[in-house]
């Protein structure tokens, strides 16, 4: 079959003798094996396909990049000669050589191939993160939606498959609340009033309203914003809240408001 490299797990070399008296039997040119360390979970475990999700389906459906995917993968028994830990497939195969394999067993952390995912999300144009959010998602989203919500979130999510539940609300008024904000009437009713005497619907302005609102009324930052924030969204943890508000509308954050 002409093939000139044999590169495959540690839990081959057993079986290696056998192959190389097989080759010398038929009188093959033998090709060159090369055994690489197997892949270990951060508890020095094995990584097993009874135990973890080892298939690529599965990582392309938790919402990672092949590029990231790839680049991660690389690392695994392997170090870039610059010590980088985030390049291209091109500059791997540059850079490449069999004798920097290392011999001790690599660990797969799931935390670690995150953050490089997440990192090259962050390096992508809005407008390449558009395109593979609108394929990753079943559902066809508002392209318009995609585009207004992208730099709000781009700096925070780390799989595309975080991108929905960070921006729900902009599709749907909230139906559950993390938090009790319905026993905070009074307070509820007195911000729906400030905003709207708001003129100007911007992100800066909302939030200098809302700041001198908090203060009048002698209730912490965090608390209020945190109010606010659940009223809007539901959530506790949301896109930066000023922007999110400007983005839904004067309108519809009133009315959301109003009906707590």
């Amino acid at each position: 079959m002409k093939i000139t490299h044999v590169i495959r797990g540690e839990d081959w070399i057993s079986s290696t003798p056998k192959h190389v008296l097989l080759y010398e039997a038929f009188g093959w040119e033998r090709p060159i094996y090369a055994h690489t360390s197997l892949l270990r979970n951060p508890d020095k475990s094995k990584l097993s396909k009874r135990k973890n999700p080892v298939w690529a389906s599965y990582y392309l459906k938790e919402g990672f990049l092949p590029e990231a995917m790839l680049n991660y993968l690389a690392l695994m028994g392997w170090s870039h000669p610059k010590q980088k830990e985030i390049f291209t497939l091109e500059e791997f195969i540059k850079v490449f050589d069999l004798k920097d394999l290392q011999a001790v067993g690599p660990a797969f952390d799931v935390v670690k191939l995150e953050w490089m995912n997440g990192e090259y999300i962050r390096q992508m144009k809005a407008e390449e993160l558009a395109s593979k959010l609108d394929v990753f998602y079943a559902e066809k989203l508002p392209r318009d939606i995609l585009d207004k919500t992208i730099p709000l979130v781009q700096e925070r999510i780390k799989k595309l498959s975080d991108y929905k539940p960070l921006t729900e609300f902009v599709f749907a008024r909230p139906d559950k609340y993390q938090v009790d904000v319905k026993s905070q009437k009074k307070l509820i009713g007195k911000i729906a009033e400030s905003l709207e005497s708001i003129q100007e619907w911007k992100a800066e302005e909302i939030g200098r309203v809302m700041q001198e609102l908090a203060l009048s009324e002698n209730v912490k930052n965090s608390e209020f914003f945190m109010i606010l924030r659940v009223a809007i969204t539901g959530k506790k943890i949301s896109p930066p809240l000023n922007e999110s508000m400007e983005l839904l509308g004067k309108d519809e954050v009133i009315e959301r408001i109003k009906a707590i």
